[in-house]
């Protein structure tokens, strides 16, 4: 049996999988998982970018291997799964490179069992062949484009699988994550990650954490961002006032960590909509006024007697004294966390 390894690279998208770097061997024109810790290659570094946009987030991950041992040419694969609700979830735009070379893949079928003989449903991985020069460091990317989960209570979830990872030499050396949210509605509220140690905020939309001498303590050990609705409610549906945050709690700056200034803006204005505030900037006008008058967002609502019909009530004698002083408030704690991005 002609022996080659290969790298699994997965996400976690609604409906697949792209992991952390693992490797198998290949026999009979089958990829078959190996032993961990089998090589002597070493996973000194990852470097982990998700971007969070409307309909899709961007992963990109940059690894650097060291070879302990004697040069070697492994098979890299890009194995997926269906394991979200419905199949849904799709990859595109996916590219791949070593030592700063865009390579190509090809399809390669996987045997069903993997992982202690366990069934899976992992079918299919894009391979490629990597030469690992010994004693060097050999730098890798990959690069794609994928759809949300649904399993989170918002409909919005996206992952990475770093405990494959585990499958190389010694543990992993030095992890870098980077979340970055280009999402105007939704926001990050519930993010696991490797280790306790919690992300810092290194732009207005982008957070950073670094970790060294990663243990996955399972193989599906998953970096996990939940979103959810920037004003605390599943939309497209009725948020009344008395169930807006900002309406009914003392807000912290510390609460407001996961939103960006744009986001914190608009939180602000919700508050405003309420009360019938006339809007002048178009976008506002848009989200609080015409939306809602489709979806029923940020509105009162009245019962006709046979279903309830939405309404965005402008109050032209709007003045800020019909404000809570509680609502007041966070306006100005909102507005202080604008000022500091």
């Amino acid at each position: 049996m002609k022996k080659f390894l290969s790298i699994l690279f997965c996400l976690l998208v609604a409906a697949a999988i792209y992991a952390n770097d693992t490797y198998f061997y290949m026999a009979s024109g089958q990829l078959i998982p190996t032993k961990d810790g089998d090589v002597e290659i070493e996973m000194q570094e990852e470097v982990i970018n998700l971007v969070l946009e409307e309909k899709y987030y961007e992963v990109t991950v940059d690894f650097n291997f060291f070879n302990h041992g004697d040069e070697i040419n492994l098979e890299v694969g890009f194995p997926f799964f269906c394991l979200g609700i419905g199949g849904e979830g799709t990859i595109s735009d996916f590219k791949c490179w070593t030592n700063d070379v865009e390579t190509s893949f090809a399809d390669v079928p996987l045997k069903k069992e993997w992982r202690t003989n366990e069934p899976t449903e992992l079918e299919n991985a894009y391979v490629r062949t990597i030469n690992f020069p010994a004693k060097k460091v050999t730098k890798t990317r990959i690069t794609y484009k994928t759809t949300y989960g649904r399993e989170a209570p918002s409909g919005f979830i996206a992952k990475y699988l770093y405990g494959t990872g585990s499958s190389w030499k010694n543990s992993i050396g030095k992890m870098t994550v980077r979340i970055q949210n280009n999402f105007l509605l939704e926001r990050p509220y519930n993010v696991v990650l490797p280790k306790d140690t919690p992300l810092k905020r290194i732009n207005d939309n982008t957070w950073e954490g670094i970790y060294t001498n990663i243990e996955p303590k399972n193989y599906t050990d998953c970096i996990t961002i939940e979103l959810e609705d920037i004003f605390g409610d599943i939309g497209p549906r009725c948020l009344r006032k008395e169930r807006y945050f900002a309406c009914t709690n003392p807000i912290t700056s510390k609460a407001l960590f996961w939103y960006t200034k744009p986001q914190l803006r608009l939180l602000r204005n919700a508050i405003y909509a309420f009360y019938g505030y006339p809007f002048k900037s178009p976008d506002l006008i848009e989200l609080f006024e015409k939306s809602c008058a489709d979806a029923g967002w940020y509105d009162t609502r009245d019962w006709n007697g046979s279903e309830w019909t939405s309404y965005y009530p402008i109050d032209e004698n709007f003045t800020e004294d019909k404000l809570t002083q509680l609502e007041k408030d966070n306006i100005k704690i909102i507005l202080a966390e604008e000022k500091k991005r």
